[in-house]
């Protein structure tokens, strides 16, 4: 047996999203180990920390992976109900117990429950798409609404903590639903009333902190509605969204005196990106933005990435995530079972939209957002989500490519039954 089948015996699945896990594995350990210097040293702790941290949360997330990866795909379809609901109730149990993170509850016993109802939601939703094929068209309350009301109240306890996780998390949802044959019309609708009750809360918002500020100016109680309603938009995110969006407005100003006198964490990351240069950039464990950004290791870590690295490793960098797009796409266009293929446009449109928005946050397109680079950024139960996800995917293809082993067998049998019948008839 050669090594080539030894390989195809192990890493069953599509070969490209694993040389994808690997090169993001060893990405993530060096641009980690960089990225960390400064938190290990306000910390106190050896350098080498953070790294063994995470190099333990790659080799568990491995693991994960690869047990995932030999699952069958549709063992996730008949998890997904229980899954679903399982993370609703660690989600609501966050918001009671959980460990408050830069001003938010996101944490319950040491890990995130938002990341694992991303997977379930994403299951779940596949599931309900594919069981409601037959009356997805009857109007809201015979499809439509059974599909929505899960995303709504997942996405709506996140919202609580997170705005970033629920939003993109909402629009893999909506990306599925389209795909999945829901009426568009019902899309538009949903979007728009979303809008309609977003955008008039956040000027509710900016309405009370003026209000706010004015009576703490002036050094005088806050009293009544006003009180009221202030610690309501401080529980909620309302206030932490709408004050990243004031920033991020303020810094596309051209106000250089105020910007040279407070630069933000934006600016940091410019600089880091522009010091980076093209080609091979200031080289490993060279970042000087590292020290400036208090986030350089999740939030941040595609600037770090141009910094020591140069432009073109971070095209790579892309390009991977790109790849396990289109190797999906090629899974999907080759599949003849629904639940599966919707799955796995899930799975990676959530990937994809994660790296695109921790990426637009470092460049300073997108208001600081909180979304880590997937498999890149420090972490450790979205490294391991994140894990579970190209587990999915792998178990989809590895799936895929047994199913259609199996059809050319069957094909070759029946031929070779064919061909052994017209042999006799010709000797009789």
């Amino acid at each position: 047996m050669s090594k080539l089948d030894n390989i195809d015996r192990y890493f069953k699945g599509d070969k490209m999203i694993w040389l994808v896990v690997m090169l993001l594995s060893v990405f993530s350990l060096l641009v980690v180990f960089s990225s960390t210097a400064a938190l290990a040293a306000r910390a106190e702790v050896a350098p080498f920390s953070y790294f063994l941290k995470q190099l333990m949360f790659l080799v568990v997330g491995f693991g994960v992976l690869y047990f995932i990866s030999r699952l069958p795909s549709t063992l996730f379809m008949g998890a997904a109900q229980a899954g679903f609901w399982i993370s609703i109730g660690l989600l609501l149990l966050m918001l009671i117990m959980g460990r408050s993170y830069n001003q938010a509850v996101r944490s319950l016993f040491g890990f995130q429950p938002a990341e694992i109802a991303k997977v379930a939601l994403i299951i779940y939703v596949a599931r309900l798409l594919t069981v409601n094929q037959d009356v997805i068209h009857e109007g809201w309350k015979k499809g439509y609404i059974k599909i929505l009301l899960p995303v709504l109240a997942t996405c709506g306890l996140i919202f609580l903590s997170n705005f970033s996780t629920a939003a993109v998390l909402g629009l893999t949802c909506f990306i599925m639903m389209f795909i999945g044959r829901v009426r568009i019309k019902h899309l538009v609708v949903t979007v728009g009333l979303a809008v309609a009750l977003l955008a008039p809360a956040l000027f509710l918002t900016k309405i009370i902190d003026d209000q706010v500020d004015a009576k703490r100016a002036k050094r005088e109680q806050i009293t009544g509605a006003l009180a009221t309603g202030y610690k309501i938009v401080s529980k909620t995110r309302l206030q932490t969204i709408y004050g990243r969006i004031f920033t991020w407005q303020e810094e596309k100003k051209e106000d250089t005196d105020k910007k040279t006198l407070q630069p933000t964490q934006s600016d940091f990351a410019k600089k880091a990106i522009a010091s980076g240069g093209l080609l091979w950039g200031k080289g490993p464990g060279n970042s000087t933005m590292r020290y400036r950004l208090p986030e350089a290791f999740s939030d941040f870590v595609f600037a770090i990435v141009v910094e020591e690295y140069g432009v073109l490793f971070a095209c790579i960098v892309i390009l991977c995530y790109l790849i396990v797009l289109y190797r999906v796409g090629v899974m999907a266009k080759k599949s003849t079972r629904f639940f599966p293929t919707l799955l796995s446009i899930g799975i990676s449109t959530q990937v994809m939209l994660q790296a695109l928005v921790n990426m637009c946050v470092s460049t300073g397109i997108t208001p600081v957002t909180g979304q880590n680079l997937p498999f890149i950024s420090q972490g450790g139960s979205s490294l391991i989500i994140t894990c579970v996800m190209f587990g999915i995917l792998l178990s989809v293809s590895r799936s895929q490519t047994e199913a259609e082993e199996k059809e050319a067998l069957r094909k070759a049998k029946l031929e070779a039954a064919s061909n052994e019948q017209e042999q006799i008839v010709i000797k009789n």
